[in-house]
């Protein structure tokens, strides 16, 4: 399995490939450099062709098209609400046409990452298992505790100070 580690040709990130994929160097990892290839990739096709003649028939005749689409359905009831296109009628508590839906809360206990919820986690021997087949060299569980929660750190999204932030977390929700 040490062979199945590959190294990312845009990032240098290692992750496992398929033992098919082994002896390959211009593998692109699965965390968004493989799907930015792909759509460069499309994106210079899609150029290529309709710089043609061919497809610059074919491209005039699509626009004509959505000119002609576009000109039908210009009437009040072409295009519905968009509060409408999202959500049903009446699934909203605001009855006021231009008032916002109330906002969702999400729960605090399922975002915040701490020490005992990592080390309680389901997935932590599947962790270990790939840190030691990817690296070679075994962790205990203490230490890839320790590793996951310096590495998965959370910060705050704004730049305040840490004292602020604490402060305004135990103003929220006191104890």
């Amino acid at each position: 399995m040490r062979d199945c580690a590959v190294h990312c040709v845009h990032c240098g990130i290692r992750f496992l490939t398929d033992p098919r994929n082994v002896r390959r160097d211009d593998l692109r990892c699965p965390f968004g450099c493989r799907a930015h290839h792909r759509r460069q990739r499309s994106n210079q096709r899609s150029a290529a062709y309709y710089s043609t003649p061919e497809g610059k028939r074919q491209k005039k005749l699509l626009n004509g098209r959505r000119r002609r689409g576009s000109r039908e359905m210009s009437g009040k009831d072409a295009q519905p609400r968009l509060e409408e296109a999202i959500a049903p009628p009446g699934c909203c508590d605001s009855s006021l046409p231009g008032e916002s839906p109330s906002k969702a809360e999400l729960p605090l206990e399922g975002l915040v990452l701490d020490e005992s919820s990592v080390a309680h986690s389901p997935l932590l021997w599947y962790v270990q298992l790939l840190v030691r087949l990817i690296e070679g060299v075994p962790f205990s569980r203490p230490q890839i505790v320790d590793l996951l929660c310096r590495a998965m750190r959370q910060r705050s999204m704004d730049g305040r100070r840490k004292l602020d932030y604490v402060l305004r977390f135990l103003h929220q929700h006191p104890p």
